[in-house]
């Protein structure tokens, strides 16, 4: 009899010292796809000083941790935070303080939101707006600055394109910055038509107007980003990559997230700026909340402008050339072994099959063969079929954004004709080079909704259901590729990997709660699905 009792007296010991562990927190009645690359699915896990301690069955936690707070998930699917791989998190929220551009379907109907934003902000200040798309106007041709010149005769004007790629400014503006019909820009368009300028400028031209951005007060970009913060947290996103930022505006993330009013992870990508080299001169910088560890560079401009750059003339007119090549092949060259000699990723916004071919090259060049470096193209959105293999070659990462080919798709057949287009926006051929792929949004080009490049990646369709068919389907991603695009693909895109990217003990306690499952919902169900909570540390940072 002593043995069976003895037994009993330590089972009830363990069992005393299970419950005494002490957590944060406990979510329970949960079904958590923990992407740890095992298929593994717990019920519940244990968290504490913001890190995972365990997952398992509901029984195993509950009878093992004591919890200062339980998350009853009622029965909801957690999936590790999403992570956006290519985004514009402060210029998303500096728009929100712009006119509204988008969705409007004439130039008219611009003019007409532009006309009632001056009179309900009256003054001398500049106007900003942002969104504007002639691919969306029953005549598909870029506006003249004329009206604007009437409306608006003494107060300048810049109203971006949806891409950022291209504006329309009044001559007030154009004045302000110095140019007339002598001006030249390397990488950049004063457009000009009968010996006037027209207000349309692209690319680098555009890039003269940019101090009117990172010269922003401090009160206007800290209400930017939290502005951003709000939006991006209620759409389940735990950490954004913002695509080139100016140190100064860093410095006031890291003080924000200091101050612990801005929670959201920041992978963040310096500007191609010289300033910014100097101050980084000693390498990256690695925080728990804030990354510095990647230099952002343009190749060349957008499609939807014509500014990407092109190895044989644009399909619906051949006038208008190749495209823009943004800076010189030196340049990126040296630009890419100041990276690689102080430990810093580069990524460079490539769209056209020439800017992929150009720096795909440069990228060999200096990287010389396989390594860990993680170097990324982004966008790599229209490929020549001979240069897919140098992702492979050189591990290089294809950072991509699924819902560009769901909204270029109805106008990119005119601008690349079928031959071209069939090997654009080739997620699925991408992700093969290396069995990776990083997903974003590059918002606010697109909407911010990680959820909407889910059903883009894997459907290809967009929110009217067009194609019926979907979109070549051939380069559709499987649904656990485009959920590893978002979680723990991005994680390796962003040297987090060993702290985020999957639920796993030890990792940081980054979650979305979902009101149902991305691998088993229906086609047709999926753009329902809503972000019930989203939790950054263990802490709710969204939901009830």
């Amino acid at each position: 009899m002593k043995t069976p009792l003895l037994l009993v007296v330590v089972l009830l010991m363990n069992a005393c010292a299970y419950k005494n562990k002490e957590a944060d927190l406990v979510v329970r009645n949960a079904r958590i796809i923990t992407m740890d690359g095992r298929d593994t699915v717990a019920t519940a896990m244990a968290i504490k000083d913001g890190r995972i301690l365990e997952l398992g069955a509901e029984y195993q936690i509950l009878n093992r941790y004591r919890a200062k707070k339980v998350y009853d998930a009622g029965t909801r699917v957690i999936y590790p935070g999403f992570i956006d791989g290519h985004c514009h998190f402060l210029g998303y929220g500096l728009n929100k303080q712009k006119v509204d551009l988008s969705g409007a379907k004439s130039w008219s109907a611009v003019l007409q939101l532009v006309k009632a934003y001056g009179e309900s902000h009256p003054g001398k200040g500049w106007i900003l707006g942002r969104g504007w798309d002639q691919n969306l106007w029953q005549v598909k041709e870029n506006p003249d600055k004329d009206s604007l010149d009437l409306l608006f005769p003494d107060r300048p004007v810049l109203l971006q394109r949806i891409d950022g790629h291209a504006a329309m400014v009044n001559q007030v503006a154009l004045e302000s910055a110095g140019l007339n019909v002598q001006s030249i820009i390397s990488g950049g368009l004063v457009e000009k038509r009968n010996g006037r300028l027209t207000g349309l400028l692209m690319d680098n031209a555009v890039g003269v107007f940019q101090k009117i951005f990172n010269d922003a007060d401090e009160t206007t970009k800290r209400k930017a980003l939290l502005d951003a913060q709000r939006d991006c947290i209620a759409a389940g996103l735990t950490m954004v990559c913002d695509a080139g930022l100016d140190a100064g505006t860093i410095d006031l993330m890291r003080r924000m997230q200091e101050e612990g009013a801005l929670k959201i992870r920041i992978y963040a990508m310096l500007a191609d700026d010289s300033t910014n080299f100097r101050r980084y001169e000693k390498g990256p910088e690695i925080g728990d909340r804030l990354v510095v560890r990647a230099v952002k560079c343009y190749a060349d401009g957008a499609l939807g402008s014509r500014g990407a750059l092109l190895i044989k003339p644009y399909s619906d007119d051949p006038a208008a050339g190749h495209g823009l090549q943004l800076s010189t092949r030196d340049h990126f060259l040296k630009v890419a072994e100041w990276c690689k000699a102080h430990g810093f990723q580069m990524a460079t916004h490539c769209i056209g099959d020439s800017a992929n071919r150009l720096l795909l090259g440069v990228y060999g060049q200096v990287l010389g063969g396989t390594n860990d470096l993680r170097w990324r193209i982004e966008h790599a959105q229209c490929m020549d079929p001979a240069d897919f293999q140098w992702f492979g070659k050189y591990n290089i990462i294809p950072s991509v954004q699924p819902t560009h080919a769901t909204s270029d798709m109805l106008w990119a057949i005119d601008r690349l004709g079928p031959e071209r287009l069939a090997n654009a926006y080739a997620n699925k051929r991408l992700m093969q080079q290396n069995g990776m792929i990083a997903l974003g949004t590059d918002f606010p080009v697109e909407g911010v909704e990680p959820l909407k490049t889910f059903y883009a990646a894997v459907v290809r369709k967009n929110a009217e259901g067009v194609p019926p068919e979907g979109f070549q389907m051939r380069d559709a991603l499987s649904r656990p590729d485009a959920l590893r695009g978002m979680t723990f693909w991005n994680a390796m895109a962003t040297f987090t990997d060993k702290d985020l990217g999957s639920l796993e003990p030890g990792k940081r306690a980054d979650f979305v709660v979902l009101d149902r499952d991305l691998s088993t919902t229906p086609e047709a169900e999926l753009p329902q699905t809503k972000v019930v909570a989203t939790f950054i540390d263990g802490e709710q940072v969204y939901g009830d």
